[in-house]
């Protein structure tokens, strides 16, 4: 809070405002009093003071990707041990290019004290979807399992958070579907029909498209019919992936992948085929969430941490 812009002002709320107790010892001339009043040196009056807060206030214009709000606000101009007020500005999008790291980071050193105040969207990468499994005339391979959501915010330090806005894990990939094989004729020289399982859909990701699973293959020997599955389709920030076709009639399918928050869905295995692989799972919206003092919960999608 700042000081009254007019009328009286008492040493005990320039403390106050300073972070110390109001019936500290208190003088125009200490060092950090001239520090929030603006006056290096010289002459110094109380009504320098008028307005004057401890607090340093900015705001995110653009969206970041990997973003540490600290590295922010120091290239912003704060001086390191003010009170910290950082509003994410609506329609700013803080995101990731990896599940393995975060939309944001709060950490390091807050000597005044952080507070966040996120208008925008604080989200995760989104998980892979997982590659269709393979049909041959030796043999069908399982599909492999789509990656889990990435984390949005981690917090390591004390931090209050206004949310007004939406903080939320990436989506889980889905996961491939199983390969498939089939004998359509009988004795010595059986035909085979062969087909590929259909890749997962990546999950709903941040500004960073997460990838769709590659299709399931498919090879005859001796000749036979050879259907290939299909890719899944890529989890953008606006949705996630669906799940490829699988190359007999559309089966066995690849698991779609998960919304923002939630995990992918398993592939799946069709017959006596091979099994579909799993869904991702569904990341995080915060890690370190003890850590926080919410002033308003907003929108969070996944757990928090």
């Amino acid at each position: 809070m700042a000081l009254p812009s007019s009328g009286t002002i008492s040493l005990s709320q320039v403390s106050v405002e300073l972070g110390a107790s109001a019936t500290s010892t208190r003088s125009l001339n200490d060092s950090t009093t001239r520090g929030l009043f603006g006056i290096a040196s010289g002459g110094i009056s109380i009504s320098n003071g008028y307005g004057k807060s401890n607090q340093f206030a900015f705001s995110i214009t653009s969206s970041q990707t990997n973003a540490n709000l600290r590295t922010l606000a120091v290239n912003a101009g704060w001086n390191q041990s003010s009170s910290l007020l950082a509003t994410i500005n609506s329609g700013v999008v803080m995101t990731s290019n990896s599940v393995g790291t975060p939309g944001l980071t709060i950490n390091g050193s807050f000597p005044g004290g952080v507070e966040l105040v996120n208008n925008g969207t604080i989200v995760g990468d989104g998980g892979n979807g997982g590659k269709g499994g393979d049909s041959a005339f030796t043999g069908q391979s399982v599909g492999l399992a789509g990656s889990a959501g990435g984390l949005a915010l981690t917090i390591s330090v004390a931090a209050s958070i206004r949310n007004n806005g939406t903080i939320a894990g990436g989506g889980g990939g889905g996961g491939g579907a199983g390969g498939w094989r089939l004998q359509t004729s009988g004795g010595k020289d059986a035909q085979y029909s062969n087909n590929g399982g259909g890749g997962g859909g990546g999950g709903r990701s941040s500004l960073t498209n997460s990838s769709g699973g590659s299709k399931g293959l498919a090879y005859s020997n001796p000749a036979g019919v050879v259907r290939p599955g299909f890719a899944g389709g890529a989890g953008t920030f606006n949705a996630a992936g669906a799940g490829g076709n699988g190359g007999f009639s559309g089966q066995p399918r690849g698991g779609n992948g998960g919304g923002w928050g939630a995990g992918g869905a398993a592939g799946t295995k069709y017959s006596s085929g091979a099994n579909g692989g799993g869904g991702g799972g569904a990341g995080a919206a915060t890690s370190g969430q003890a850590n926080v003092t919410w002033l308003a919960t907003g929108t969070r999608l996944g757990s928090l941490g």
